[in-house]
Order: C-alpha cells, then structure tokens, then sequence
C-alpha cells in the first residue's frame, strides 16, 4: 500500500518545496503527490513541480481560495482516486485558511474504511528554529532547514525571481540615450575585497572608526558574516548547509531588460530561510528608515515570508533602537523579522552576528 502526500499551495510556495523535501523521506516509499492550488497561484504549483525532482505527481486540484461548499467537491476527486492508497497525509502549511480547513474536513468525513488520513504543518517560529509539527502536535522535523542543500537560485526561483546574470536597460539623460548595464551574477569576495573588508573591520572597532568607503563597509559585512557562520559550522558540521554572497542582482522571472531589478548587498542563505544585510554609512533616521523598510520588502520577496533583514548603519546607539521600533510598527509582522544595527555594533562585528545566529535564528 501507498500514501498520498497532499500540499495546499498558496502564495508562498517556499515552505511547501520544503515540507515535501522532508516528508518525502518519512512516509515510506510508495509516495504520490498531490497539489491543492487556485487559479491564483497557478505559477506557484507549476514552479512546485518543477522544483519538487523526483515527485510522483498526481493531477493537481484547482479550487475556490474561499468557498467551502467548492473546496469539498473539488477534493472529492481524491477520495474517488484511492487505488493503492491507505494514508492520507495533508500539509496546510500554504493556500487560504478555507483550503486547508475544508481539504482536510472533507477527507475526513467522507474516508473509507482502511484509509487514514493525517495532517501537519510548518510552524516558522518553533523554539529552536522552524519545525514540523502533526495534529497532535508531535514534532515531525525538529528544524526544517537542517539537510535541505543551501540554494539560493531555487529558493529566488520558487518565489518567482532569478538572480543575475542578466542585462539591465535604461535611459540615461545625460548621454541622451539608452544605455545596458551588466548585472551580475551573486559574488563571493576575492583575497583582496576579503582582505579590505578586514581592514575596515579593524578600522570600525577603533576608538575613532572611519577612513573606508561604503563598498568596504559590504566587505566588512560580509567577512564578519562569514566568520560567524563557519564558527558555528566548525562546532556543528550539521551547520554547514548556507551560502554567502555579496552584490546580488534580482529581478523577476519573465522580466525585460528595461524592467527593475534590485541589487542586495549581503545575503546568506542558512538552508533555505534568507539573510540580507543593507548597508549604509548614513547618519539621518529618515534615509536608515527608508533603507529598512526597502530591505525587508526585498528580503521578502526573495526569500518569502520567514526571510530576515539588518540594516547596518551609522547610526548613534540611541537612534538606532528607535528606528528599529518605528520600522517594527510600520512593518507590522511578528517576530522582529528586521533590525537596525548603528555604531554600538561596530566593534566585534562578528560576535555581533554569530550571536544573532545563535540566539534569535537558533542557527546553532
């Protein structure tokens, strides 16, 4: 006998790439797959199959994101399709509440004898990090982005972007003409960008930092990054799934050359959930503020909605904090999914963010 493994998509199709990865490896063998979506995130479920290699694809089920009475006729399909098949598990981590509710209820009522059905769900804010949970709240997967191969292309592609290279067109009005620019690929920093950003290191944690541009501020960022993370990595081989990368160029997938793109300034990626750091040697709340709010939105739409932002800036110690609040409020999300870094943490940068790591991302 087999299972049939069975996602809700929604808009976010991140968490559900990494539900199947995981659960693919707990329910035996035989393993179908089913995708639950409407005709609003048809993208979503074609880029799921695309991504999900090796799956054992049944016809997916496009229904109302709203309509209950719709949603139990639409999955009903299920229920008549059982040859072989004596689990049902469902994951709801994606799609409306009413998809999940009303996918899971009518499998319910309806099931035959010798059929099970089970459910579960990606809870992002575990206490040790992302986990997996059942019905009964047992903990399938204890932090999702332990195993998952670090990728930050598929994880941009899943949530409907790619990463450079690409070309990008615009006007320039001083030359009176249309000039293309090169964007290019994620870098990671050669012995000489590597070396200047240890040197601004060294010059931010001095009683009078300064003396380094806004390009070896990003190669500072990004060494004490990477410290941090091969830190924890050398204590815990298990942590050595992510990725670092400076200057990343994003753009949607479908885009032309004359469409915007966004260009990231540190980014990691820890399994698949996404860090961006933004830098700026601005002083002013107003332009720190706009950079935070900037940052979150692209971090978001990189890495979906459990992606995480610092702002690493110049601001005093007192500033600093105030803008985080403000920018918390405008955000309005749970979980303090962006910060705001002034010159207090200039000094022992690296500590800095190993500690962030470990204590608010449990990347231990």
């Amino acid at each position: 006998m087999g299972t049939q493994l069975i996602f809700t998509v929604g808009t976010n199709p991140l968490p559900v790439w990494v539900a199947w990865y995981h659960l693919k490896n707990q329910l035996g063998q035989n393993i179908k797959v089913r995708l639950v979506h409407t005709q609003g995130t048809v993208d979503e479920r074609n880029r799921l199959e695309e991504c999900c290699h090796g799956a054992n694809f049944l016809d997916s089920i496009q229904t109302s994101p709203g309509a209950p009475g719709v949603v139990r006729n639409d999955v009903q399909v299920i229920l008549d399709n059982l040859d072989g098949i004596d689990l049902l598990h469902v994951h709801y981590t994606g799609g409306t509440k009413v998809m999940s509710v009303e996918t899971v209820a009518a499998l319910e009522y309806n099931l035959p004898s010798g059929v099970n059905v089970d459910t579960s769900y990606l809870d992002p804010r575990g206490e040790l990090g992302p986990t997996i949970v059942d019905f009964n709240g047992n903990t399938l997967v204890s932090d999702t982005r332990m195993g998952v191969p670090a990728d930050l292309s598929n994880v941009a592609y899943l949530n409907g972007f790619e990463l450079g290279p690409f070309k990008h067109q615009y006007r320039d009005n001083d030359l009176g003409r249309d000039v293309t620019k090169n964007c290019s690929a994620p870098a990671t920093l050669n012995n000489v960008q590597m070396q200047d950003g240890a040197n601004a290191l060294n010059r931010m944690g001095s009683p009078h930092p300064g003396g380094f541009n806004w390009q070896h501020f990003e190669y500072a960022a990004y060494v004490a990054l990477k410290d941090a993370l091969e830190q924890i990595s050398a204590r815990n081989r298990a942590r050595n799934n992510y990725q670092i990368f400076h200057s990343v160029n994003i753009r949607r997938i479908g885009a032309t050359q004359r469409d915007p793109y966004f260009e990231l300034d540190v980014v990691a990626v820890l399994g698949y959930q996404v860090v961006v750091i933004s830098c700026t040697l601005d002083t002013r709340n107003a332009p720190i503020k706009k950079k935070g709010m900037e940052v979150i939105l692209r971090a978001r739409q990189l890495g979906g909605d459990e992606a995480q932002a610092i702002v690493l800036c110049q601001a005093n110690p007192v500033n600093a904090p105030r803008i985080e609040k403000e920018l918390e409020d405008t955000v309005g999300s749970a979980g303090a999914p962006l910060r705001v870094w002034g010159t207090n943490r200039w000094a022992d940068l690296s500590n800095h963010f190993y500690n962030y790591l470990r204590n608010d991302l449990h990347w231990m």
